[in-house]
């Protein structure tokens, strides 16, 4: 076993591996291939086939900095999707206790305790005072 734990880092030495683009675009193949299932459609089989068979071409790739250019391309987008999907269930988690509210001013978002009515509120970052009216 040690033999061909040996052979398999000797042949990943100086390839890309895997990052979170290759994770991406296995979890969209793992979802185009379920539905697919489902639908049974060529054109989607090919579709599902084609992100595995790139996934696999980016984590076997010599060319390390394109593939990391690709990567942060990637989570230029991913990351502002990843924060307002956390921001959502946070808001879900903790609507007994918080609201969420924005800024008018600096467009932060901030937690605020339940206190029903109006209230005056003074925002951390950019220190203004503006109103806000939680009614549930």
């Amino acid at each position: 076993m040690e033999r061909i734990k040996e052979k398999l880092v000797k042949f990943m030495t100086g390839r890309y591996g895997v990052d979170q683009l290759y994770y991406a675009m296995f979890a969209l193949w793992v979802v185009l291939t379920l539905v697919n299932i489902k639908v049974d459609s060529l054109i989607l089989m090919a579709v599902s086939d084609v992100f595995i068979v790139l996934a696999i071409f980016r984590g076997f790739s010599r060319n390390i900095s394109r593939r990391a250019a690709e990567n942060d391309k990637f989570l230029k987008v991913w990351n502002p999707v990843k924060r307002k999907v956390r921001l959502f269930y946070r808001r879900i988690r903790e609507i007994r206790v918080h609201r969420f509210r924005k800024c008018p001013h600096c467009k932060k978002t901030l937690q605020l305790s339940i206190k029903r009515g109006k209230n005056t509120v003074k925002c951390p970052r950019c220190q203004e005072k503006f109103d806000v009216h939680i009614i549930l």
